[in-house]
Parts: C-alpha cells; sequence; structure tokens
C-alpha cells in the first residue's frame, strides 16, 4: 500500500499546489474537526472526522487535529493528544504513511494558537468554521476554490482509493454472511444487526451508514433502521450495510428468502439478474442516468413477467408505472462518504451541473469516467404510500401486489469500479 498511498498523496497535493497558485495561497491547513456536545449535556455525539481531512491521510480517530501544507513543501501534521485520566489517549500515528510527513504532537487546546504559524494572512483554512478559528487571522475559511477542486478530483479515484475500497467490501461482505446466517436460525432484527456489528468487531458508531435490517414487509421502507427486538418467524430480509477501511466505504444490499417462498425466491434473482445486466451497460462518455432508465426498462420487464400488472412491460415503461414499485435512483458515487461528493459540479472551479428533472431521486447523471466508482443498486417493492394513488386502476393486478406485500421487497447492490476496458465489480468476488 506504501507506493500507492504515495502517488495517492502525491495527486492531491498537486490539487492544492495549483490551487494556491490561481489564488495567491503560500499554504492551507485542513482541521480534523471534533466531538459535538449535547445541546444542555456533557455528553458528546460520536466524532467524525471531516473528509477531506481523511482524503489525505487515514487518520480518523484524532480530533483537534491539523494537516499543514506550504507550497511543494513536505507537509506537517499537528496531531492533538490530549493528556487527562478521564478518557483513554490515541497512541502515537504509525503506518506506512507516515514517512511522508512531519509529524509534531500538542497536549493542550491552550496551546492550539501556538502550534500554528503566527503569520497566517496568506494561508487558507479547511474544516467546520468553528468560532475558535475567527480570530486565528486566517486569509480565509473554506475558500471554495479549494473545496470545488477537492471534490472535483474525489470523482476519480486512484490505485489507493479502490484497494481500500477492495477490502472494505471484503469486511462487509464478511458481516453480510454472518447476519444472514443470523436471519436463517430464526434471530430478531436487532439480534441480526448486533451480529453484524461482532462481525466486523464494530461498535455502531463505526458503520459507515445506519445498518438497514428488514424483515418482510419493512423492506418495504426504503431506509428501514427501528429493528425490531423479538424473534418471529420472518419470511425475508433486505440488509443494506456497509464497512469501511481507512476511511473508505462499502455499500453493499442483498436480499434473503426462506425455503418455501419461491415466488419472492423468483423475484430477488430476477433483481439479481437486472443488477448484472445494468452492470454490463456501463460505458465511458455514457450518462450514467441512461443505467436509471436501463433500470426501470428491467423493471417493467419484471413488473410483467410477474404478473404485477396486467399490461404488457412496454405499456408500464411508457406510463411509468415503474416508479411506483422503483422510485429510487440506480446509484450513487461512493468513496470516502457512502453518498460520495462531486455529483452536482461539471469542473475543478465548481461550475454547477444540473440534476436530473425526470428523476429528481437520482443523486448521479454525470458522464461515466474512467476511474469512477459508484454503485448499482435496482429494486421492486411494494409501498402502499404510491399504491394509494393508483387504487382501483384496472392496469394493476391487485392479487399479485398483495401476495407480495408481506415480503416488502427486493434489492440487490454491488460497487463497480470503471476501467479503461472494462469494469471491475467490488463486491461480487466476495458476495455472489
Amino acid at each position: 500500500m506504501k507506493e500507492l498511498y504515495k502517488e495517492h498523496l502525491n495527486k492531491i497535493l498537486s490539487v492544492l499546489n495549483k490551487t494556491m497558485q490561481d489564488n495567491e495561497y503560500d499554504e492551507i491547513i485542513l482541521y480534523s474537526g471534533e466531538a459535538k456536545t449535547i445541546y444542555l449535556d456533557d455528553n458528546k455525539y460520536p466524532y467524525k472526522v471531516y473528509t477531506n481531512f481523511k482524503y489525505l491521510l487515514p487518520v480518523l480517530k484524532n480530533p483537534h487535529s491539523f494537516m499543514r501544507y506550504k507550497r511543494d513543501e513536505k507537509p506537517e501534521l499537528i496531531v492533538f493528544q490530549k493528556v487527562d485520566y478521564w478518557d483513554s489517549q490515541p497512541k502515537e500515528l504509525e503506518g506506512e504513511w507516515t514517512e511522508f510527513f512531519n509529524i509534531t504532537y500538542y497536549h493542550s487546546l491552550a496551546d492550539m494558537k501556538k502550534v500554528l504559524p503566527s503569520n497566517l494572512k496568506n494561508t487558507a483554512f479547511l474544516g467546520e468554521e468553528i468560532n475558535r478559528f475567527k480570530d486565528f487571522s486566517f486569509k480565509s475559511l473554506n475558500d471554495y476554490s479549494f473545496i470545488h477542486a477537492l471534490h472535483f478530483a474525489r470523482t476519480i479515484k486512484s490505485a489507493y482509493e479502490v484497494e481500500c475500497m477492495r477490502k472494505a467490501n471484503k469486511l462487509a461482505s464478511k458481516a453480510h454472511i454472518a447476519a444472514r446466517t443470523a436471519f436463517l436460525e430464526g434471530k430478531s432484527e436487532l439480534e441480526t444487526h448486533l451480529l453484524y456489528l461482532k462481525a466486523l468487531s464494530y461498535k455502531e458508531e463505526e458503520v459507515p451508514y445506519t445498518n438497514i435490517v428488514a424483515f418482510d414487509e419493512s423492506a418495504a421502507i426504503l431506509h428501514y433502521v427501528d429493528y425490531k427486538t423479538h424473534e418471529y418467524e420472518a419470511k425475508s430480509f433486505l440488509l443494506d450495510a456497509g464497512a469501511s477501511f481507512r476511511g473508505y466505504h462499502a455499500d453493499i444490499t442483498r436480499t434473503h428468502v426462506k425455503k418455501g417462498h419461491e415466488s419472492f425466491k423468483d423475484l430477488i434473482q430476477a433483481v439479481d439478474e437486472s443488477c448484472l445486466n445494468i452492470i454490463s451497460k456501463i460505458k465511458i462518455n455514457m450518462n450514467y442516468e441512461v443505467l436509471q432508465e436501463q433500470m426501470h426498462l428491467d423493471t417493467a420487464q419484471i413488473l410483467a413477467d410477474f404478473k404485477f400488472m396486467n399490461i404488457s412491460a412496454d405499456e408500464i415503461y411508457e406510463k411509468e408505472f415503474t416508479k411506483v414499485f422503483c422510485p429510487a435512483g440506480v446509484g450513487h458515487y461512493i468513496g470516502l462518504q457512502v453518498h460520495d461528493i462531486g455529483n452536482t459540479i461539471s469542473d475543478e472551479y465548481g461550475t454547477a451541473h444540473a440534476m436530473s428533472v425526470k428523476h429528481p431521486f437520482l443523486r448521479l447523471n454525470k458522464n461515466i469516467e474512467e476511474g469512477n466508482v459508484f454503485t448499482v443498486e435496482p429494486g421492486i417493492y411494494v409501498i402502499d404510500q404510491l399504491l394509494k394513488n393508483h387504487l382501483g386502476k384496472k392496469e394493476f393486478n391487485w392479487d399479485v401486489i398483495s401476495h407480495f406485500r408481506s415480503y416488502g421487497g427486493a434489492r440487490v447492490e454491488d460497487s463497480l469500479f470503471v476501467k479503461k476496458d472494462e469494469v471491475e465489480n467490488l463486491t461480487r468476488p466476495y458476495l455472489p
């Protein structure tokens, strides 16, 4: 990983060099962030590092730390290491990446101003605008010249980033298998969720997003996170859950069903085949929205094949009835954030990119480029909130819809890395 990381870091430093030169800065300082205190309480929310900070280096659990970079010089990492007996203390940083930074430590927040340069008049600050920095005399706080440049760069993943995401997918796949076993053994939603965490040795705050652990009809709630605590004879199970490696995320969905429910097993298989079909259509320079249309074409065919509708697949698609059963977007960028950044800008200068009008829930509709990593996640759901607008319509086969209602829905989700001559599925090698 050392050489991969070196290339990755140099790419980002090159972006920062150019942005500093273009905007007449001498240096930039990124702040890792800090844990927030709950209102009128002395407890804190779990700490989450500033995303552009962890873009530069895999330091995830060190609040109040700084990365200082002066143009064309070796970057400096200034790490806060609190000294007290109330809390466990972060260890000194180690790893192959540390040789690319000059690393120093400080031990009191009262010394924060002392560890930074005294002259900040040509220094940019990136990070959450905490009140403490307002009198530090930075040239700017969160100049969007830097934010846009970094966010645009993040849409093209380095070899280091992709390797991190491979490892994250491998980790998540192991936990998916553990959760599937728990479901088949009759565990509750909450127990299944906890066994997912156990498989990763994660605390709940360490998952990249809140796990969706949905049995039966709960799968019709796209972001279901209620976790029933009692055990019961569930028929089906939709699991949308991930893992992380060095701050990079996996986002995987699989749907399972117990024996004796052949019709829903066949529906899961059809959605899985749709996922693979959509992936097979990926091409460089194609607009990602084409994949959204392919998902709806596939959905229309599935709805016709399984007799959800009393009309042909062509009519289902033309009348947009697919949106009743598949209201979500086909996927999104993924990386340091599960819904990764850069989808709303067209270049390093932040020129706005218009989002889809036809598909308002589609998070990505830019042209596909070599180096992109994004998800593909088709699904079919029985959502009463959407169906009630069509009650009584003869096009709908209400008997079939009622049959599938108790299963909630089926979704399958993989992450894809776009190479020059092929598309690598980052998920399937570990979770078919």
